[in-house]
């Protein structure tokens, strides 16, 4: 397996990165939102001076307004960050939006080089209970795009998508395209306890790394939400306890494990977002909760506590 995603800054490895969603309350990228200057400056000290760890690697998901607003941000201040940046994808959007965020994915990549590192194309566009899914006979198509962006961007393209996409047979064909591959896998969603999580999660890395033996494998997605209502569709599948205690006792020992075995990560997430699950839901939907912070930018016990040194 060659190592082909490598993030550093001044030869310091910086592969443990952080999704994040510039969004606060009110906002969302339903609404075209962009938010303020001021805001993202504040997201960044966050993430970079907080006295826990500093993310120097952060994940966005789509090419548009709001993700272009956070990169001009980082390169008009010099800030010490570096992005994987994806292309919102969908199987049910009209295809002129997929080739708007393809010229808009490549375009950004190449004003931003530096900070731009890697392109995602699509997230969780394959697995079968997506509610943007591609279909399997639309996997040539989704390889041609593969091809052209590989050919107009300097840096590794990517897919992230669920474990269950990635140990399926028709996954080959895909990972053979890609620079490397992002893997999710919840062990929260997938209704593993908190003391088996940490453990399930590196057996299930562990298990598409063998089925993609020349392929680098990143975790695009693991966290811990801190707030579930299980009459509330899939979270039904949550048996754990989703508190703030138990998303610190998981990330400290997730975060331990991938500083031990070096994986290239994105923690999910950042901060909560309440536009999540649907603006109309009661703010307790796990959704809305997964952030290492609430969306008011304080921090959850995690953080406030500094267990990780």
């Amino acid at each position: 397996m060659k190592t082909i995603f490598n993030p550093t800054i001044n030869g310091t490895w910086i592969g443990l990165g952080i999704s994040y969603g510039p969004y606060r309350d009110g906002e969302s990228p339903d609404k075209n939102s962009v938010t303020s200057e001021t805001h993202i400056l504040e997201d960044m000290d966050i993430l970079l001076n907080n006295g826990v760890h500093k993310w120097h690697l952060i994940r966005m998901y789509g090419a548009d307004a709001a993700s272009e607003q956070v990169l001009r941000v980082i390169k008009k201040h010099q800030l010490p960050v570096q992005v994987m940046l994806g292309a919102w994808l969908s199987g049910k959007d009209p295809m002129e939006d997929n080739r708007a965020q393809l010229d808009n994915v490549i375009r950004l990549a190449n004003e931003y080089k530096g900070i731009v590192v890697a392109v995602n194309l699509g997230n969780e566009i394959f697995v079968d209970w997506s509610w943007h899914k591609f279909e399997i006979d639309q996997i040539p198509l989704y390889l041609e795009w593969v091809d052209e962006v590989k050919s107009k961007v300097d840096v590794p393209v990517t897919l992230a998508d669920d474990y269950n996409f990635w140990n399926k047979p028709w996954s080959q064909q895909v990972a053979e395209k890609l620079d490397f591959i992002v893997l999710h896998a919840y062990a929260m969603w997938n209704s593993q306890p908190l003391d088996s999580a940490v453990q399930w999660t590196a057996d299930v890395y562990n298990d598409i790394a063998k089925r993609h033996p020349s392929k680098q494998i990143a975790l695009g997605e693991a966290g811990w939400a801190t707030s579930s209502i299980p009459t509330n569709g899939d979270e039904r599948l949550i048996i754990a306890e989703a508190s703030e205690d138990a998303q610190s006792a998981f990330f400290t020992a997730y975060h331990a494990w991938l500083k031990e075995n070096k994986v290239v990560s994105f923690y999910f997430e950042a901060f909560d977002e309440k536009w999540k699950g649907g603006e109309e839901k009661p703010d307790g939907i796990a959704e809305k909760n997964w952030g290492l912070y609430r969306s008011d930018r304080t921090p959850k016990k995690v953080i406030a506590d500094k267990l990780v040194q």
